[in-house]
């Protein structure tokens, strides 16, 4: 299995294997919220297995932008996804 990790795309990183790609997202559980005598250890989830690494980019990009923020205007959240996408895009001198 190969690995990619770069601290544009945290908290997920991109897998590959046999069967494909897939996206995980690394999760620091909330240490306030924590049950008395719980341990708050990071934790990977699989979030998507898009069928290219473009894809793979492409979905972080828009995972980013859904991050639980309100946006008052379709403008804002649009605003948001590009200036994500174009971090993204600079950085690995790719087109999303």
């Amino acid at each position: 299995m190969t690995t990619i990790t770069d601290k544009v795309l945290e908290p997920y990183y991109v897998s590959k294997d046999n069967h494909g790609y897939t996206i995980h997202e690394v999760i620091t559980p909330d240490v306030k919220n924590l049950e008395e005598g719980s341990e708050g250890k990071n934790y990977i989830k699989a979030i998507s297995h898009p069928s290219t690494f473009g894809g793979c980019l492409k979905r972080i990009a828009e995972l980013k932008v859904n991050d639980g923020s309100e946006y008052t205007s379709i403008k804002e959240y649009l605003k948001q996804y590009k200036q994500i996408a174009n971090e993204i895009e600079k950085s690995f001198n790719v087109e999303l």
